[in-house]
């Protein structure tokens, strides 16, 4: 046996060393995931625009609850109503954006080349929807207690803060659900323009053409009556066209977003 025999074998063990010698490649935790999904969404002047424009929607609409104080008492809850119309109509926009900035800013390749388990990378997305709704929310819930003591003081009134506890929890889980009801819509149209629109425009078609066409069974999918009922902490003996809203209208189009992501076309 020669030199040159055996020289080509000298290479391939090196590379062997060296290989076993570099540590093991570890994954990406998910909470690291929803990290970064968390700063797409605030690292964009469209996101912050949008959550700013929310803060002052509650600081305005706090403003004049307190200017339009009912005869019969105030309390907490009608500030916490007035506050939280911005967040239902505006916190949900950041939540279509999420699913759909992959697609419509050409990202996808990126994100999956670098996380290809698509499912987590979703799951991940609604995640931080979830938490930037919780954030905001407690922005606005802080907002809205400032302005019940304020008020209190400037109008010299007895302010009423009855069951404190069931108004956060009911006000939170609605804005959590609406959230998740529009990352949904994203995940499963992918552009955004068109995924707000529908996001506006159907639930609210059902809610005026439901009653006409079908009476009190269209109340199966009335979300948002669903979501009325669910922040007031009162099913009103409608358990099952609760249930079957928010399955429909929420449940449904997360499963069909998460299926339809893991499949669609990256370019």
């Amino acid at each position: 046996m020669t030199v040159t025999d055996i020289a080509p074998a000298a290479p391939a063990k090196h590379r062997a060393e060296v290989a076993t010698a570099l540590p093991p490649a570890r994954g990406q935790s998910f909470l690291k995931l929803v990290t970064i999904e968390l700063r797409k969404s605030l690292n964009t002047r469209s996101g912050r625009v949008l959550i700013a424009a929310i803060l002052l929607l509650a600081a305005a609409a706090i403003a004049w609850q307190g200017t339009h104080l009912p005869k019969q008492g105030a309390g907490f809850d009608g500030f916490l109503g007035a506050a939280s119309t911005g967040v239902m109509l505006l916190l949900p926009v950041i939540g279509v954006m999420a699913m759909t900035s992959e697609w419509t800013q050409r990202t996808a390749l990126t994100t999956f080349t670098l996380s290809p388990r698509r499912i987590r990378v979703q799951f991940a997305k609604f995640a931080s929807a979830i938490v930037l709704s919780v954030v905001v929310m407690t922005g606005v819930v802080a907002l809205a207690f400032a302005g019940t003591a304020l008020t209190g003081v400037l109008a010299d009134r007895s302010m009423s803060y009855a069951d404190l506890g069931g108004q956060l929890a009911g006000a939170y889980l609605t804005v959590a659900l609406n959230v998740v009801m529009a990352a949904a819509f994203g995940a499963v149209i992918a552009q955004t323009a068109v995924a707000i629109l529908v996001f506006f425009i159907a639930p609210t078609a059902w809610s005026l053409a439901g009653p006409a066409l079908f009476k009190d069974n269209a109340n199966y999918l009335d979300v948002f009556g669903a979501l009325g009922r669910i922040a007031e902490r009162d099913l009103h003996g409608m358990v099952p066209e609760t249930l079957t809203a928010v399955g429909v209208w929420i449940v449904l189009p997360t499963i069909v977003g998460l299926w339809a992501s893991s499949r669609r076309e990256v370019k």
